[in-house]
């Protein structure tokens, strides 16, 4: 049975929103329109139940929108509980944000590294999300099997710890491919983050509430004592700190504790994986001959390992591990680094592997092979090795040994190129040339940099793999430029990288005649802007660009820049002076003290090619010592709309740079001068009180202005305005006209008045005002925006849009009521169902809408013949009683109410 994440997710709700955004009420996951059908919309709604996922806003969820990587890591942490923090200083993280301490604890807990360091605000691609998974629940073997990803063409040059995790998660089931593909730049959408979470585990509780459970993996939390039951995969998140797993089967047990105390095995059991990834603590692991391990991993974290016991292998993650095995195993696999490991005097490995580097062994015991793989390691010890195979040049090793294999196939050198270059190439035309790869077995898989050179000047580089790649083709246009030499030399390098870290190269060139344009524009040009070292405040700058070309005539573009900002654009001839700008600061309090002025000239050549060149330059501003109100900002706050009779009360929200500054503000209401008051900025708020004078006809809208004025010491006059326009309630129909409630409410009545003719109905109703103004003095409330009142004294359908009390009629149909023996049934009801028709045969009404229940009374049209809206009628009466209860209506207006008038809307008869 699975169990939910409500205590944990007590903390994630307590983020700035981590996965959502927060809204006034709690929305059913049925209500939001953008989930029903979505791929992933069962475990949405467990996310969103378990408070993982919260709605973007009241009726959508957003599944397919991104994360950012300060999101995702948010959640991981706190899945894990972790609470330490690690060092940030190295990472751009703005003041205040919300994220800091998460990010510090990801830090801590060796999620983040510096590759992460300036996009914690960013969406987060797919591929550094599959290595956060990775690293946070310790998913990566030393010897991962990346030749899953071959079924995904985007992955082919995906190489180091971003490849080892893709494929980690893609053997795990945990992610797969979209369109054939692993998309791992696209950003990671909210949907695809919970579907990993729940798909690795979806359980995550205390440990004392965990019973087993086997189709399924669980993140458990608290000291934890497991005694007789089988299990999944388990994680012990950072809480856990004594762990005691007596007479239980699982498969991967992974230990994340903060501070590891005890770790202890007992009884009978078996565990597939066991993942000692704990922050720290030391570990003896001493187990019976009744419990087994497939495989024993030492992770991430620190604390020394000692183990004894029985199990297939051991595989060394981390780094910087003290690890002694006092057992024999099957293999030991080194992927991490700088790790201390003693295999203890009779114990034997049938097969040693070394991949990470600095590693030293000491082999007491026996061991029939051991593969160095990588650089810097040390083998010592008293034991024998039968046979040491190198692939690898850097090493010491001691330990005795029966064999060496030392490495051979380190470089490229039996490679060969064969060049293929045209030997003429046209002026802006593509170079195509081909370098064809030899090579021999041995250095097939071997990954390569091809580099392609015109004249020793790099133009274009591609990755080659040996064996898939035979040949590779260039696709670049020489750089023309006046000292272009035509009599140019065609080079291909290629570069090959050992895991020792060593670069090889193979190179093959060969001559290409090239020809140039006559039109070679701004090639070679370079841009000069001189500017003033130091601007004094208010004064303007003059700037100047100095174009160095040897062209002269060709009529460019001169674009201006301060700051990045386009501020003057105007044609420059080559060759005839420079170019000049005139630009005035806008000063303010806090203004940088440096701004950086850019030219750009482009010119498009006389055979169309597009060019572009340009130079900047920085100087230093000096500010004015009083800036006033300059980059100030007001906005204005009152009520809206203004209920009628009451009081306009405004308040101005000054933002402003600096404090202390004493202003004058205006008020204006419709343009008309109603206050002025004396403020001190950071003292004073600015705030107004207004009487309206109310008249039937009046305007119902009223624009207020808001004018902040101030004069610098050096005699500058600021102003800064706002402006706001607010809907005006006027007061009702009963109100001017001097009827009373008690007036109206006799006036209106439900008793037909008619002759029985659609004349007399098409003449006869009640004013627009009478209307509006009864249904709000009764009252009435809707479950929707609509409100339905059928008034049968007048055979109409009124239709009103607001709220109660604030009703306004939008639309007034004629209809046609019950008959006298048949009546419409009076009351306040709701619209319960909708369907297209009803059928008689040879005729229909329709479309239809309920609204007493699942009873026959109704909303429809007139009786018509079919085919559906012929606008042929069995009986086309209206406008006065006329059918069986029902509400005869035209074609138009019953389309309307099917298609505008939601189900839970308030009927009232009468």
């Amino acid at each position: 049975m699975k169990q939910p994440m409500k205590k944990l997710l007590s903390l994630v709700l307590a983020s700035s929103m981590v996965l959502g955004m927060a809204t006034t009420a709690q929305a059913a996951f049925q209500d939001f329109t953008d989930v029903k059908g979505h791929w992933a919309e069962a475990t949405l709604q467990q996310a969103y139940e378990d408070g993982i996922l919260q709605g973007s806003s009241a009726t959508t969820m957003a599944p397919n929108s991104s994360l950012t990587t300060a999101q995702a890591v948010t959640i991981l942490c706190r899945v894990l509980h972790v609470t330490g923090q690690g060092d940030t200083s190295g990472f751009s993280i703005p003041e205040g944000a919300w994220y800091a301490q998460d990010v510090a604890k990801a830090v801590y807990a060796g999620l983040l590294d510096q590759r992460f360091a300036d996009t914690l605000d960013q969406p987060i691609p797919r591929g550094e999300a599959f290595l956060l998974f990775a690293r946070a629940f310790q998913l990566m073997p030393t010897q991962p099997d990346l030749s899953v990803l071959d079924q995904f063409p985007d992955t082919k040059y995906l190489t180091g710890d971003t490849a080892e995790a893709a494929a980690a998660l893609v053997e795990a089931g945990l992610v797969t491919g979209s369109e054939g593909e692993l998309q791992m730049d696209r950003p990671l959408t909210r949907a695809e983050f919970v579907t990993i979470l729940y798909r690795l585990a979806d359980q995550y509780l205390p440990a004392s509430s965990y019973t087993g459970q086997t189709d399924t993996g669980a993140v458990l939390s608290g000291d934890t004592a497991l005694a007789d039951l089988t299990a999944g995969d388990l994680w012990l998140d950072h809480s856990v700190s004594q762990i005691q797993l007596t007479n239980v089967t699982a498969g991967t047990v992974t230990v994340r504790s903060d501070v590891l105390e005890s770790l202890s095995l007992e009884g009978t059991g078996h565990l597939d994986r066991l993942v000692l990834a704990a922050r720290s603590g030391d570990v003896t692991l001493s187990l019976p001959e009744t419990y087994t391990l497939g495989t024993l991993v030492v992770g991430d974290g620190t604390g020394t390992v000692d183990f004894t016991g029985t199990a297939d292998a051991l595989e060394v993650t981390g780094s910087g591990r003290t690890i002694t095995v006092n057992s024999s195993l099957d293999s030991l696999v080194v992927s991490g680094s700088d790790n201390q490991i003693t295999v203890s005097r009779g114990c034997t490995v049938d097969q040693i592997t070394i991949l990470g580097t600095d590693n030293t062994l000491r082999m007491n015991g026996q061991a029939e092979a051991l593969l160095l793989a990588g650089r810097d390691n040390t083998v010592s010890g008293s034991g024998r090795v039968t046979e040491v195979t190198l692939e690898t040049r850097y090493y010491t090793l001691t330990v005795p040994k029966n064999r060496l294999v030392r490495w051979e196939n380190y470089d490229i050198h039996n490679v060969s190129i064969d060049l293929g270059v045209p030997e003429h190439l046209d002026a802006g035309e593509t170079l195509a040339a081909t370098a064809h790869l030899n090579f021999s077995e041995a250095d097939v898989g071997k990954w390569c940099t091809g580099t392609w050179y015109l004249n020793g000047e790099a133009m274009e580089e591609t990755t080659l793999i040996l064996g898939e790649d035979t040949e590779t083709v260039s696709a670049f246009v020489p750089n023309y430029t006046h000292d272009l030499d035509l009599d140019a030399t065609v080079e291909f390098v290629l570069t090959y990288t050992n895991h020792d870290g060593d670069d090889f190269s193979q190179k093959a060139s060969a001559p290409i005649q090239l020809e140039t344009f006559e039109d070679l524009g701004l090639a070679d040009a370079e841009i000069t802007v001189s500017l003033p070292e130091v601007l004094p405040a208010g004064e303007t700058l003059t700037a100047t660009a100095t174009v160095d070309t040897p062209e002269s005539g060709q009529v460019c573009t001169g674009t201006w820049y301060v700051d990045g900002k386009e501020v003057a654009s105007e044609p420059l001839t080559l060759g005839e002076g420079p170019a000049t700008l005139s630009y005035q600061y806008d000063y303010y309090y806090g203004m940088p003290e440096t701004s950086t002025v850019s030219y750009r000239l482009t010119y498009t050549t006389q055979d169309g090619r597009e060019q572009e060149v340009s130079g900047e330059n920085q100087l230093t501003l000096e500010n004015f010592p009083d800036n006033g109100i300059a980059h100030a900002t007001a906005t204005l706050q009152c009520a809206d709309p203004l209920p009628a009779g009451e009081a306009l009360i405004v308040t101005a929200k000054v933002e402003y740079p600096e404090a202390g500054k004493a202003c004058t503000a205006y008020w204006y209401i419709d343009g008309k001068l109603v206050d002025t008051q004396d403020i001190v900025l950071g003292t004073d708020v600015p705030k107004l009180t207004h009487a309206y004078t109310y008249t039937e006809d009046m305007a119902l809208s009223s624009q207020i202005q808001f004018v902040l004025t101030y004069t610098t010491e050096d005699g500058r006059d600021q102003r800064v305005t706002a402006e706001r326009t607010i809907t005006l309630e006027n007061y009702d129909y009963l109100y001017y006209h001097g009827i009373t409630e008690e007036e109206l409410l006799n006036m209106v009545t439900s008793q037909y008045a008619g002759n029985y003719t659609l004349a007399w109905a098409q003449n006869h109703d009640y004013p627009e005002e009478i209307k509006t103004a009864w249904v709000n003095l009764k009252g009435y409330q809707s479950n929707s925006k609509y409100l339905v009142w059928v008034n049968l004294t007048y055979q109409r359908v009124n239709i009103f849009e607001g709220s109660q009390g604030h009703w306004k009629l939008i639309r007034t149909c004629l209809c046609g009521s019950g008959t006298n023996a048949t009546p419409t049934i009076r009351g306040v009801f709701t619209t319960s169902y909708k369907q297209t028709a009803w059928d008689y045969g040879s005729y229909y009404c329709g479309p239809i809408v309920r609204f007493y229940g699942t009873s026959g009374y109704a909303f429809h049209s007139r009786l018509q013949y079919w085919p559906m809206n012929s606008d042929r009628y069995y009986d086309a009466r209206i406008g006065f009683p006329i059918s069986h209860g029902c509400l005869r209506m035209y074609n138009d207006d019953i389309w309307w109410m099917y298609n505008n008038i939601p189900n839970g809307t308030t009927v009232v008869v009468h």
